[in-house]
């Protein structure tokens, strides 16, 4: 899986009664991301029902770090957290996750996504994370999987790992197998997992 110079943008927030019922009202704003130069795709959704629809997210990614420092100085960048910010039901969460490995959008593009924020427990080394991260991304890949990983760029030792899915069903019971059960348990005993499945609509 090699690492590039992709970006990505992760966006989590309490989903509002109405961004739940009709999100399409909210598009305006990311419509107009589509003109801004290194815009490589946006997503943008809400939290499957099998586990409660209670979160919404918007995840864009980016061609290089250059360009999404120069789109978070723009007037887009304020069109973008307006919509976000009306559709949100609290507080936004954003992670901005740079030298990721693989492709996120083949998995951002698939029936069901599945978002693993990794944070990492007190004490554990960031090269220990790194290594357990890396490790299960791989588990994922050689079987077929759509996976990307990123670190965030606060230095705070947070990773995101990125997984497509056909379904929420499949997605539960493969974890449950070999490799996946041995990689993510190596992981989870490092770190803490925040883990989401949502169906997301494609801005691209």
């Amino acid at each position: 899986m090699s690492t590039g110079t992709r970006i990505i943008q992760y966006t989590s927030f309490p989903a509002s009664d109405a961004f739940i019922n009709d999100r399409a009202q909210f598009t305006e704003g990311l419509e107009k991301l589509k003109s801004v130069d290194g815009h490589l795709g946006s997503f943008w959704g809400a939290q499957v029902a099998e586990e409660g629809s209670k979160t919404g997210y918007l995840i864009t990614v980016w061609q290089s770090a250059e360009h999404h420092k120069k789109f978070t100085s723009s007037d887009v960048f304020g069109a973008a957290i307006s919509s976000l910010k009306s559709a949100a039901a609290g507080e936004l969460t954003r992670f901005q996750f740079s030298g990721v490995r693989g492709s996120p959008i083949p998995g951002l593009q698939t029936a069901v996504t599945e978002f693993v924020v990794v944070k990492p427990n007190g004490g554990t080394s960031g090269e220990a994370v790194t290594a357990a991260a890396n490790k299960a991304g791989d588990s994922f890949e050689q079987k077929g999987y759509p996976v990307a990983l990123g670190q965030s760029v606060q230095g705070d030792g947070v990773y995101l790992v990125v997984i497509g899915w056909p379904s929420v069903a499949e997605s539960r019971a493969t974890v449950k197998q070999e490799p996946f059960a041995t990689a993510i348990g190596g992981l989870s005993a490092i770190a803490t997992l925040e883990i989401g499945h949502a169906v997301l609509d494609k801005h691209t």
